[in-house]
Parts: C-alpha cells; structure tokens; sequence
C-alpha cells in the first residue's frame, strides 16, 4: 500500500510540473497573438496615413495660399494657370476686338482692356479662393481622419497589451494552482500512506 501512496504523490507532483509547463506556454502562445495583433494594427495603421498623406499636403499648401491671400499677397492668385489662361484668353479677344475697329492702340482700347482686367480679376479671386478652401476642406477631413485612425490604434494597442498583461497574470494564478494542487494531492497521498502503512510498527 506505501508504494502506492509513494507512486500516487509521484505522480501528483510531476502532474503538477505539466500544468506548470502548459501554463507558461498558453501565455507564451498569447503573449505572441497580441504581439502579431499589434504589429498588423501598426502596419494598417502606417499604410493608412501614407495612403492619405496626398490629400493632407494638398490641403496644407491650400490653407497656406489661403493664408498668403488673407494677407494681402496675391502671388498665388495671379500666378495660377486657370487665372492667367482666362487673362491672356480675354486680352486676345478685347486687342481682336479693337483690332477690327482699327484702333488696336487708342484710348478706348486701352479702357477696354482695363475694364475686362479689373472684371477678371474680381470673378476669379473668388473661384480662386473658393478652390483653395475646397481643397483646405479636403486636408481638414483628412487630418481629423487621420486623428480618428490614431485614436483607434491607440485604443487597440491598449487593450492588446492589458489582454496580454492579463493571460500572463492567469499563467501565473494556473502555475501557482497548479502547483498548489500538486503538493496537497502528494502531501495527501504520503499522508495517506503514511497513516495507512508507514506509521504502523
């Protein structure tokens, strides 16, 4: 009967180092799924901003002309392709229009191409403008989802590092059970071998 309490607690114990050891490797093999989480997360969230980053540089360099118009530097304006194609397109017709009345180089000619240049000046300042806030609009949206995207990853990275902290306080509590368990069911079995067989003369 002794040899069966000694083959009992035996067996108890070297149970109780193979819970140990699965314990140790769940959390290991946990620990290694948050760690592939995270990585994927920082990769989605890195493809993400480089997918959107043209949109954002537009609407900085917008809200930089915008900024440059507001204070009184019309460079931008006058310097814009769709500002001066509509310029030079309106000048050719007022000098055709003088042209074949014959006075290509009078006073009224003169007047004419004020005019039309003043008039083209005021429409297109506007569209000019209304543009470039669109396109400011654009790297505003992009920006805040860009915020948005940093906020998500954040929060995910956050919760896959409490859900990691977590599996490894579990591994602990299952060692420390597991090992507890261990030496109760082999104090039990020599215990028992002891009352029953060793402690009688």
């Amino acid at each position: 009967m002794s040899w069966v309490a000694v083959g009992v607690g035996g067996a108890t114990l070297i149970k109780g180092a193979m819970d140990n050891k699965a314990a140790g490797k769940a959390a290991s093999a946990q620990q290694k799924g948050y760690d592939a989480a995270t990585a994927e997360q920082a990769r989605q969230y890195d493809q993400s901003r480089e997918d959107q980053k043209p949109w954002l540089q537009a609407g900085q360099s917008a809200l930089g002309q915008l900024s440059a118009l507001a204070g009184g530097d019309f460079t931008g304006f006058y310097n814009s392709p769709d500002y001066q194609f509509t310029r030079d397109q309106g000048m050719q017709g007022v000098d055709r229009s003088a042209a074949a009345r014959g006075g290509m180089y009078s006073g009224g000619a003169d007047a004419d191409r004020m005019k039309f240049a003043s008039g083209l000046a005021s429409q297109e300042y506007g569209n000019h403008w209304n543009r470039l806030a669109g396109l400011a609009n654009v790297g505003q949206s992009t920006a805040s989802n860009l915020a948005s995207l940093g906020q998500n990853y954040a929060n995910n990275v956050s919760n896959n590092l409490i859900g990691a902290a977590n599996s490894r306080a579990s591994a602990y509590g299952a060692k420390a059970d597991a090992w507890g368990n261990a030496l109760t069911g082999a104090a039990g079995a020599f215990g028992y071998g002891y009352g029953n067989n060793w402690g009688r003369s």
